[in-house]
């Protein structure tokens, strides 16, 4: 999209500036607090990892780097400039979330998208903006980690999580070398994808060589759909956003399946997005989270409406409501498609029906995840309440961390904390979108703190002995403080 420049606008210099000065307007002269700490064989351990460097790892690592927990990595498995959805799978041309979303900016108002945005663009063509530009706000989140200079480390996969009462062993894989990571607290950043993996609905894709379909969150080269006949399954907004991709791209026809009769207009959490149920969520009554977690995802997530409208006035794009996916088989090198109104034949396919959540079918967590306690080992819903899906989810602690089914069997994994999807019933409908990002991450900082100064607390009282027993300076009258 064009974006209007005026006002003259100061510049990212400038405001990086004024970053630089109001951190310093708020800055207090205490230091980096945690003790430092090495194994039994003397590396280093580092007092958090943050796993994902997307928009929550990065406002995480700033988030604690101002409580000045300083020892701080953050990883990412893809280059940088690819963290998150982003670049890759997210396809609309701007983000669903109000401009005015704020989160991570931990009391500097330059941090702010909008700041940046004036700064840039200026403050009419801010004031003249809808919604952020996909592509404006990744740029906005590299200029982030820039201008905080974040310990990021790129093309970072992890491999295996596992550890002891006293520190938490990371396996990673960069260029191909294997090395160990070694934590006080690890936090997984992962998103959608970290707490599961994509949904493909069972059986349907068994008869189909793997290059005729593909998931939302695939790498899709929508260039090569050109011609095509694309059929995409989904009413939610990624389903629409992809085939509307492919009609874009020059798809002959670009034909959006829905199970439902008609499109979804209701937004269960529309009316729960304030400051109170977001940021008090965690402090809910297990009954009263499972009440509106399940009234949540048991209602249809609706597009938007500006993009059901923006699709609808595509001429290659097609329609179909109460047709759900019976069937798929190869029909010579076409795909057919089985619904109740009949077989169609199509060049490619495209899920765009969500994700998993289920942390057991993540690699990384495999040794992890059969001794997380779940909900439905802490919670029996009422009858006629009942839901599998949620009920195998991790039962988190207040700062989004792990809880042990048997109390000692696995001691590593309070260490560990998960922001993503399935944290979801235990902290709050924070992962879908960008709204709770705020009130999630102030907790898991604080928390996250408290935890580290809890196990610390005996070499802080050693100290504070030590100073109790400090002999007077010479000519010494009074404190310097």
């Amino acid at each position: 999209m064009d974006i209007e420049v005026n006002d003259n606008p100061q510049g990212l210099a400038w405001l990086e500036d004024r970053v630089r000065h109001e951190i310093d307007l708020l800055s207090h002269n205490y230091g980096p607090w945690v003790p430092p700490a090495t194994s039994e064989h003397g590396s280093p351990i580092l007092d958090v990892l943050i796993v994902g460097g997307g928009f929550y790892g990065l406002g995480l690592a700033w988030g604690l780097l101002r409580a000045k927990v300083t020892n701080i990595a953050v990883i990412d498995a893809s280059s940088a400039g690819q963290e998150g959805p982003w670049m890759t799978f997210a396809r609309m041309k701007s983000l669903r979330t109000a401009k005015q979303l704020t989160g991570i900016e931990f009391g500097i108002p330059s941090l702010s998208a909008r700041a940046y945005w004036e700064a840039k663009y200026g403050q009419a063509s801010w004031a003249a903006l809808d919604r952020l530009p996909r592509h404006e706000w990744m740029a906005y989140l590299m200029w982030y980690r820039d201008v905080l200079d974040l310990p990021v480390q790129n093309d970072t996969k992890v491999l295996t999580i596992d550890g002891d009462a006293d520190e938490v062993q990371v396996t990673v894989s960069r260029n191909g070398t294997e090395s160990l990571l070694r934590a006080r607290r690890v936090v997984l950043a992962t998103g959608l994808l970290g707490s599961g993996g994509k949904h493909v609905p069972v059986g349907l894709t068994d008869a189909l060589p793997s290059d005729s379909w593909a998931h939302a969150a695939d790498d899709i080269d929508f260039a090569a759909l050109k011609g095509a006949e694309v059929a995409v399954l989904g009413a939610g907004a990624s389903a629409f956003d992809n085939a509307m991709t492919a009609a874009e791209a020059g798809a002959r026809r670009a034909h959006l399946f829905c199970r439902r009769e008609e499109i979804p207009w209701l937004s269960a959490k529309k009316g729960l997005e304030n400051a109170g149920f977001m940021g008090h969520f965690a402090d809910f009554p297990d009954l009263s989270r499972w009440r509106f977690i399940r009234g949540i995802v048991e209602t249809p997530i609706p597009p938007p409406r500006h993009t059901v409208e923006q699709a609808l006035k595509l001429p290659n794009f097609v329609l179909h409501l109460g047709s759900p996916w019976l069937n798929m088989r190869m029909d010579a090198d076409k795909v057919a498609i089985e619904t109740p109104k009949g077989t169609s034949v199509f060049d490619f396919a495209i899920f765009g029906t969500g994700f998993d959540m289920d942390i057991g079918a993540r690699p990384e967590l495999a040794t992890l995840a059969p001794h997380v306690l779940r909900w439905h080992e802490r919670f029996t819903p009422p009858v006629g309440e009942e839901n599998a899906m949620l009920l195998n989810q991790p039962y988190l602690d207040r700062g989004c961390g792990f809880q042990e089914r048997e109390p000692g069997a696995y001691p590593v994994l309070p260490r560990i904390s998960l922001l993503g999807a399935a944290a979801t019933l235990s902290i709050g409908p924070m992962f879908g979108g960008l709204n709770g990002v705020k009130f999630v991450l102030e907790r898991v900082v604080n928390e996250t703190c408290r935890g580290l100064m809890m196990e610390n607390l005996e070499d802080f009282y050693k100290k504070f002995e030590e100073g109790l027993c400090a002999k007077k300076p010479p000519g010494a009258m009074g404190s310097d403080n």
